[in-house]
């Protein structure tokens, strides 16, 4: 989709970047210059404009509301930025700063020529599902890759039985469980043995973490609700995207986690999943990104 339109792209901009490199503070500075000359408002994340020593409008992620978000980092950065994020999410145009980002496409060489091609509306978006978890009533973040539940206590096994609905799907010993989205399949789960689901399926991934037997993972339809009851110890620490953490306890023994009605937007200039898939596991960053 190309979207031809100039007057119909978004008027304030924020930029995200990782603070412990010096080339994406450089780059994050000469976004902010582009767009600003295009008349964007412009807001950076409090911690990027302390670093820059930045003279205009900061915001913390918490806070920063506006029509798209830059960021220059890696996947981290980019997952870090949708946790916290006001909903519903804008589309993210991810530079990549980091080491082999699947979520970003845009290497540092190319930022400002992404962003005249945004500025021409040449460019699409594509949407990603989030999961929605939940301890006992509280709900906590939404994750765009995945939940990992594991215990609370360094290198020891968490014995969990997994539940789809009403229905006992298994009991499991393991480090941890991992229930990962679409495109989290393609993160921390694949890396524990965990298949890459293809992005027209509305499923995601349950994939046990060095299970003491062997167990195979599962995919469940979106449709369903995926419940692990922590059968012991009878707490657990609850992982979101690498990020948040949240302690269980012995008195709400279950961690529930469905599809989220938010889902995170990314702003595309070509290629598709399997392009990106092909760059990452295969090619240096720069190849990746020239052969497509």
């Amino acid at each position: 989709m190309v979207n031809s339109a100039r007057e119909d792209l978004s008027k304030a901009v924020g930029i995200v970047a990782r603070t412990d490199r010096e080339e994406a503070l450089s780059l994050a500075s000469k976004l902010a210059d582009r767009f600003k000359q295009e008349g964007f408002n412009v807001l950076l994340e409090s911690s990027l404009s302390e670093y820059l020593r930045y003279i205009g409008d900061s915001t913390p992620l918490e806070k920063m509301k506006t029509d798209l978000i830059v960021t220059v980092g890696g996947d981290g950065t980019i997952l870090r930025t949708c946790l916290r994020i006001p909903k519903p999410e804008p589309p993210i145009l991810a530079v990549d700063m980091g080491v082999r980002g699947f979520l970003t496409e845009v290497p540092p060489e190319k930022a400002l020529e992404a962003v005249d091609k945004y500025l021409q509306g040449a460019f699409f978006v594509e949407r990603y599902g989030k999961l929605a978890s939940y301890i006992g009533d509280v709900r906590l973040p939404d994750a765009l890759n995945e939940v990992f539940v594991t215990s609370r206590n360094l290198a020891k096994l968490l014995h969990v039985r997994i539940w789809k609905d009403n229905e006992i799907v298994m009991d499991c010993r393991a480090d941890g469980v991992i229930v990962a989205s679409q495109v989290g399949s393609t993160g921390y789960t694949f890396s524990a043995g965990g298949p890459i689901l293809d992005p027209d399926l509305e499923a995601f991934v349950l994939t046990p973490v060095c299970p003491i037997t062997f167990l195979r993972p599962i995919v469940f339809s979106t449709a369903s609700q995926v419940k692990i009851e922590l059968l012991k110890p009878r707490s657990a620490t609850v992982v979101i995207d690498g990020d948040f953490q949240r302690k269980t306890s012995e008195k709400e023994p279950f961690v529930v986690v469905k599809k989220s009605e938010n889902k995170s937007r990314f702003i595309r200039f070509k290629g598709g999943f399997y392009e990106r898939l092909k760059a990452r596991l295969l090619f240096s960053r720069e190849e990746g990104y020239e052969n497509g």
